[in-house]
């Protein structure tokens, strides 16, 4: 029914001689677009609901395919939710998922960029220990990768080090107090007033 290469070719594309996508998709990722959000929503909100409720599990036998069911609960939920408290509601199954797959190994079989969104729900995670193999993942990803590729590894670990620094200094992400009708305190909203959002 569902074909998780689907996914990989949406988000990623054709990989360049450097392992790099195109610029096209490089650019979509980490910029707020309404437009880009409604086509995810569009494409593959049915996709989304099944994986939320472990509908995609078979997927999981392939690397490709954990990925693939990884950027659905993970990038395309928050995307499709962008904002709102639905857009973290699918981050616990998220981690475990990702975990799973380092435990098979699962990261080594994919192309560096690839690996390095199968670990973003790690940075994506409040718990600090979960923050702590983010970077441990990044600065392996990192280190294992040279050239140009290996500059844009370092935008990976660069971003898991500032996830990580935020959950040491508060315990949580501030950005997402609002949307989680948290209580913000002092120094959150002073952070809030200048701290990274990340998008939401």
């Amino acid at each position: 029914m569902f074909d998780w290469k689907e996914i990989l070719d949406f988000w990623f594309g054709e990989l360049d001689e450097h392992g790099l996508p195109d610029s096209f998709h490089r650019n979509r990722w980490f910029r707020a677009s309404r437009a880009f959000d409604q086509e995810i929503r569009r494409r593959f909100m049915s996709m989304v609901l099944f994986a939320s409720e472990d509908g995609l599990s078979h997927w999981r036998a392939e690397p490709g395919g954990a990925l693939a069911e990884i950027l659905l609960l993970d990038q395309f939920t928050r995307q499709i939710h962008r904002g709102g408290a639905l857009a973290f509601q699918n981050d616990r199954l998220a981690v475990k998922l990702c975990k799973e797959a380092l435990r098979r190994g699962q990261d080594m079989a994919l192309p560096p960029v690839q690996r390095g969104f199968l670990y973003m729900p790690l940075q994506h995670s409040e718990k600090s220990d979960d923050q702590a193999l983010s970077v441990e993942c990044y600065e392996q990803l990192a280190a294992s990768t040279e050239g140009i590729a290996g500059d844009f590894m370092q935008s990976f670990l660069q971003s898991a080090r500032d996830h990580r620094d935020i959950i040491e200094q508060f315990g949580r992400f501030p950005h997402r107090n609002a949307a989680l009708k948290r209580q913000s305190r002092p120094d959150e909203l002073a952070y809030l007033e200048t701290g990274k959002r990340f998008g939401q």
